[in-house]
């Protein structure tokens, strides 16, 4: 899954994945800071990681598909 997460910076990344760790332990998780971006793959929810960034102060979004790796794509248009 991936969301576009405003106000991402190099110093939140380890307060992101922690927060999602909290939720899904297995998770992996990519903060990409230049883009806005955070990737995650694992067993939680698009909405219980949409509210567990909220949660910690970030407005996420589910980013629109074919929008980069991770988004939901099913890889059959290209």
């Amino acid at each position: 899954m991936l969301f576009d997460v405003e106000k991402v910076t190099d110093k939140c990344t380890d307060a992101i994945e922690g927060a999602i760790r909290s939720v899904d332990p297995t998770a992996q998780v990519t903060v990409n800071v230049p883009d806005q971006r955070v990737r995650i793959e694992g067993l939680l929810t698009e909405g219980q990681a949409i509210s567990t960034l909220q949660g910690i102060g970030y407005s996420a979004s589910t980013a629109a598909p074919h929008s980069g790796e991770g988004s939901e794509c099913c890889g059959g248009c290209s």
